[in-house]
C-alpha cells in the first residue's frame, strides 16, 4: 500500500511474507503531509496507476527471491476501492492483480493515505484492507472456490516524513497482553505484518541505486524535497539523467505536467525557474511548464502572469544546459573561476550533458566534471 499526507510529506511501504503456493496480492501504502493530500493523490494516481512504475518500487523493497516469484512485469489495474466514504479525503488506492509461482492470481494494492504523524494503528488497518481484497476476489472471481485458498496478499506502505516510522509492524503489536500472556497464548495471538519502505532513511545515493522508473524515482525525489520549498530548481538538475529519460516516454507530457503541477502547488518555486529548467529539457518540457503555470494560474492557484517562455527555443535551449550546470556546478564546487565559467558558457549541448551526467554519477573535482 502507498499512504501519503501533508506539506513535510510522509511515506510508508508494507509488504507481508508470502508462501508462494498460494495467490498473491500485493498491497502498497504512502504517507504524506499534505493537509488535503489532494496534490500527493494526483501524483501518486498519476505516477503508480502504471504497472511499470509500481512494479519498480515493488522490485526495490520486496526480498529478492519474494519478488522473483511473483509476476512483476504484468501487473493488471483493476477498478473499484476499498477505502471507507468517510476516509476518502485521506486515503487514495490502486489495486493491480498479477500471479505467482504456479500461475496461481493475485494482486496488489496501493493506498495513498493522509496523515501528518505515524499512524499506530496501521497494522489493524492493513489488516481490514486485506480482508476487503479478499471478500472482493471471491466476490468477483468465477474461478475462486467457496472452499478454496485465499490470494496472498503482500501488503507494502510507502513512507517519508520528518520522523522515521515508529508504529507497530505486526497486529500482534496491537494486542494488550505481557510478553508472558502471548506466549502462553501461542497462536491465538494473530499476525499480519507489513514491510515498511521508510523513504526517511535514504539518501540520494541509495535512491539512485535502486532499479525505480524515472517517473517513479522522480516522484520520489520531489515527494521528499519539494514541499516548503522556495526554488526548487536549485536541486533538481542533480536529477536530470531521469528527467532527460523522462522525456523518453511516450506519455512525457502527461507525466511531466503532474510533476510540475505538485512543484508549483507545495511550493513557493517562481513559475520562470520552473519554465527555464524546463527549457534544459527541450521545447517538450518548456512548453508543458508553461501549460502547467498558465493552468494553475486559472484555477487560482497560482498569482501573477505566466512569462518567460524562452525566445529562440534552439539558444533558449543551450543557455538554459549551461545555466544549470553552472548552478550545479557551484553548489557541489563552490564559487567558479572564470576559465569554467566560461568553458562552460561555450560548450555545446552534448557536452553539457556529457558533464552533468559526470557530475550526477558522482565525478570528485572539477576535473574529474570536464574529463580533463
Amino acid at each position: 500500500m502507498y499512504a501519503l499526507s501533508g506539506r513535510a510529506t510522509r511515506k510508508t511501504v508494507l509488504v507481508g511474507h508470502a508462501g508462494m503456493s498460494e495467490p498473491i496480492g500485493m498491497v502498497l501504502c504512502v504517507t504524506t503531509q499534505e493537509p488535503n493530500g489532494q496534490p500527493h493523490d494526483a501524483l501518486f494516481r498519476l505516477v503508480f496507476a502504471d504497472p511499470d512504475n509500481a512494479s519498480s518500487e515493488l522490485r526495490s523493497v520486496l526480498p529478492p527471491r519474494l519478488a522473483a516469484r511473483i509476476d512483476l512485469d504484468n501487473l493488471q489495474p483493476q477498478p473499484g476501492t476499498f477505502v471507507d466514504p468517510e476516509l476518502r479525503h485521506r486515503h487514495v488506492d490502486l489495486l493491480f492483480r498479477t500471479t505467482a509461482a504456479g500461475g496461481r492470481d493475485g494482486y496488489l494494492y496501493l493506498l495513498v493515505e493522509h496523515q501528518r504523524t505515524s499512524d499506530p494503528r496501521m497494522a489493524l488497518r492493513m489488516m481490514t484492507y486485506q480482508t476487503r481484497i479478499w471478500d472482493h476476489h471471491l466476490r468477483t472471481d468465477r474461478t475462486a472456490a467457496p472452499s478454496g485458498p485465499l490470494p496472498l496478499i503482500i501488503p507494502v506502505v510507502i513512507y517519508q516524513g520528518p520522523r522515521r516510522w515508529t508504529a507497530a509492524t505486526d497486529i500482534a503489536g496491537l494486542i494488550d497482553a505481557d510478553d508472558e500472556l502471548k506466549a502462553d497464548a501461542g497462536e491465538l495471538v494473530p499476525h499480519v505484518s507489513y514491510l515498511v519502505d521508510d523513504l526517511t532513511t535514504l539518501d540520494d545515493a541509495a535512491l539512485r541505486a535502486r532499479p525505480l522508473t524515472p517517473a517513479a524515482r522522480i516522484t520520489f525525489v520531489v515527494i521528499t524535497k519539494a514541499p516548503g520549498d522556495d526554488d526548487v530548481t536549485t536541486w533538481l538538475g542533480q536529477w536530470f539523467d531521469d528527467f532527460i529519460r523522462l522525456t523518453g516516454l511516450w506519455d512525457h507530457e502527461r507525466l511531466l505536467k503532474g510533476i510540475f503541477t505538485y512543484l508549483l502547488r507545495t511550493g513557493t518555486t517562481p513559475v520562470d525557474h520552473l519554465i527555464r529548467f524546463g527549457a534544459t529539457l527541450g521545447p517538450a518540457a518548456e512548453e508543458a511548464a508553461m501549460t502547467t503555470a498558465e493552468q494553475l494560474r486559472a484555477k487560482g492557484f497560482i498569482e501573477g502572469r505566466v512569462e518567460g517562455r524562452v525566445e529562440g527555443r534552439a539558444e533558449g535551449h543551450a543557455e538554459g544546459l549551461a545555466s544549470l550546470l553552472t548552478s550545479m556546478l557551484t553548489r557541489k564546487f563552490g564559487t567558479l573561476d572564470k576559465g569554467a565559467h566560461d568553458l562552460v558558457a561555450g560548450a555545446t549541448e552534448e557536452q553539457i550533458i556529457r558533464w552533468s551526467s559526470r557530475l550526477v554519477e558522482g565525478a570528485a573535482t572539477l576535473d574529474d566534471v570536464f574529463g580533463r
